[in-house]
């Protein structure tokens, strides 16, 4: 019974695909006049109805059963050097299949570093299969989960072609030449009754030549496909990596090295996919990617550019940027304009793969508008994805490798093209890198401008300004001062107080002026202008008062003894220089705070300089305009963001 409603079930699948086939008739018979065309169209779709009832009725795949040792037996009493088996179960035998049973963890994810290699089935003839099925089981034992029907520890010396072969499991094996598996029916499950597991799982294995193909067309139960801890090395220019699996349940590439020329692998309508922690060594890798849901691509390492056909990813993907230290490019970009690509797939090239590719990336990619066109639209589905999952940090680098990729392409018009406008937007752009990264940082705009600011405060510092009292007559005035100090018998309070007496003369006049009042005026005035004077000379009398504590010299420097002249040198010489540096302190603070003011305000309207500086100071005010504005642009933008 179960058997009749399967062979219903693929009679309907094939009544249903044969609406295609009424559609390219009803396109072809649209133009006749010779018949009505709606009872053509009635009797031949009835027609290929009743053609695929009867052969699917008169078809059903009778298949042989062996064990898995009676397969190898079969395998070494072959006389051929190639050993070809057509329509077959491989079923695991429990009582004389030990030798193919997985033990343990290992059985499915960690690599078993005890595991002892029996290598005692060796593999020297080709094998050629068409629809063979290796079924597997599981089972508890002591030693816990186990798997029985394993291809294990075998090592196959020859070619291995499997067409058609929808239930596999390797571990620990080695393929030295050709391993080319390819599967176009996945729902063996109709046919099979009494299938224990269905599904290709390869782990720790070694590869040189691989072809693998998946492509479930029909089927209600679709395949798993799943690679773990393989090596794939190429051992000669004609060895390829080609993965591709469409409508597959699960597709997982999980801890692999591959080691080739050329390296393909296609995804197409997966329910789930996961690559991840896979290292790539190859001049060319491309991966095909489309209709996939639930992928997850990250913490693989990938040793050049990786090609990719445009797909839009899902917020529910998780896809690492990391891992493409080498960059991205775009797969139809390079198909469809570079021109040394176009009559064959780079994946085939072997002898001017490397020279396709470069020139491809260092120069057609910017030079052909439509190349640019797809590989911008690749790198803003990337931007798009990353927006979507509110991962700014991660999107940002994704648009500043967008924007670098544009300020490429605007150099390349210019060169071709010439003019002021083509030179304003390429310039804009390498500014806007390096002022704030395209806008996504306005902390480097803050960097940059203090850069700027610093440059010109140090050309304000050699020339003089009206803010500045400390140039180089302040400087003289300080050996003046140090002169006069070691010529005098009077202490150094006294000749401080010397040359402050013009103004101390100002406070005295005041002082003098408020004396004469007398009761002429309120008490008010008098009593408050007072307490005026004595703040205003409050400086200059304490630091007369301190100088006169720190007298070092009583008298001439002249009458010095020679045995103090040492010690009281060093003295003198210390508080000139303090002196000094205090004054050079105060011009560069006021060079610096001249820089910021023209740079944020261009002085108030007034430029406080003279000379060539002044010149350059409304030039730094543009500056800064033009550099705050563009801060505050990026700012806003990263807070909306």
């Amino acid at each position: 019974m179960k058997k009749q409603s399967q062979k219903i079930a693929v009679i309907a699948s094939a009544a249903w695909q044969s609406l295609e086939i009424k559609l390219k008739i009803n396109r072809l018979l649209r133009h006749s006049f010779l018949i009505p065309r709606n009872d053509v169209i009635k009797k031949v779709f009835f027609l290929f109805v009743v053609l695929f009832s009867i052969s699917s009725f008169a078809q059903e795949t009778t298949y042989k059963e062996y064990s898995y040792t009676e397969f190898f037996q079969l395998i070494e009493k072959e006389k051929d050097t190639v050993f070809k088996l057509k329509d077959a179960l491989i079923k695991y035998n429990p009582k004389t299949d030990e030798r193919f049973v997985m033990n343990g963890a290992n059985v499915y994810e960690a690599k078993d570093s005890n595991y002892v290699y029996k290598n005692d089935l060796i593999i020297t003839k080709s094998l050629d299969l068409d629809n063979v099925q290796f079924l597997t089981t599981d089972f508890r034992t002591e030693e816990g989960r186990s798997k029985g029907g394993v291809l294990l520890d075998i090592h196959f010396k020859n070619n291995v072609i499997l067409n058609n072969t929808s239930t596999l499991f390797i571990r620990y094996c080695r393929f030295d030449k050709t391993f080319d598996l390819e599967t176009k029916f996945c729902n063996i499950n109709s046919y099979i009754d009494d299938i224990f597991d269905s599904g290709i799982e390869v782990a720790f294995s070694n590869f040189s030549d691989f072809h693998h193909r998946t492509f479930c067309t029909e089927g209600l139960n679709k395949l798993t496909v799943a690679y773990r801890e393989n090596s794939f090395k190429s051992l000669s220019d004609t060895d390829r990596f080609f993965l591709s699996n469409s409508d597959v349940s699960g597709f997982y590439f999980t801890g692999n090295r591959i080691v080739n020329q050329g390296i393909y692998i296609g995804i197409f309508n997966a329910e789930f996919s996961l690559v991840t922690t896979n290292t790539f060594e190859s001049e060319y890798i491309q991966k095909n990617l489309n209709s996939i849901h639930n992928f997850r691509w990250f913490d693989n390492t990938y040793s050049s550019t990786v090609f990719i056909t445009q797909n839009p990813f899902s917020s529910n993907d998780i896809i690492g940027l990391e891992q493409f230290k080498n960059g991205i490019s775009e797969y139809s970009g390079l198909m469809n304009y570079s021109l040394n690509a176009t009559k064959r797939y780079p994946v085939h090239l072997k002898t001017n793969r490397k020279e396709v590719i470069t020139k491809y990336l260092d120069s057609t990619r910017f030079h052909d508008q439509k190349a640019f066109s797809e590989e911008m639209s690749l790198k803003g589905q990337f931007y798009s994805y990353y927006k979507s999952r509110y991962n700014t940090e991660i999107a940002n680098k994704v648009y500043i490798d967008l924007k670098d990729f544009e300020t490429k392409r605007l150099k390349v018009i210019h060169d071709k093209n010439p003019g002021f406008r083509s030179y304003f937007k390429w310039k804009v752009n390498q500014f806007l890198k390096l002022f704030s990264d395209y806008g996504t940082e306005p902390s480097k705009a803050i960097v940059v401008s203090v850069y700027v600011i610093f440059f010109f405060a140090l050309i304000y510092l050699f020339f003089p300004n009206t803010w500045d009292s400390h140039g180089r007559k302040r400087i003289m005035d300080r050996y003046a001062f140090f002169f006069t100090y070691m010529n005098k018998k009077s202490g150094i309070h006294e000749v401080y107080l010397e040359n402050q007496k013009p103004e101390l003369l100002e406070f005295n006049e005041f002082k003098t002026l408020v004396d004469k009042q007398g009761k002429s005026v309120p008490k008010f005035f008098t009593a408050t202008a007072l307490p005026l004077y004595k703040w205003a000379i409050s400086g200059t009398k304490f630091s007369a008062s301190v100088l006169k504590r720190i007298d070092i010299m009583k008298g001439t420097w002249n009458e010095l003894p020679q045995n103090k002249r040492v010690w009281k040198s060093i003295l003198l010489v210390g508080a000139f220089l303090i002196a000094i540096t205090y004054d050079l302190f105060i011009k560069i603070l006021n060079a610096l705070m001249l820089s910021i003011n023209t740079f944020t305000t261009l002085g108030f309207g007034e430029i406080p300089i003279k000379g060539l500086p002044r010149y350059l100071a409304i030039i730094q005010g543009f500056i800064g305009w033009f550099m705050l504005t563009i801060f505050s642009v990026s700012l806003i933008s990263q807070l909306l963001n």
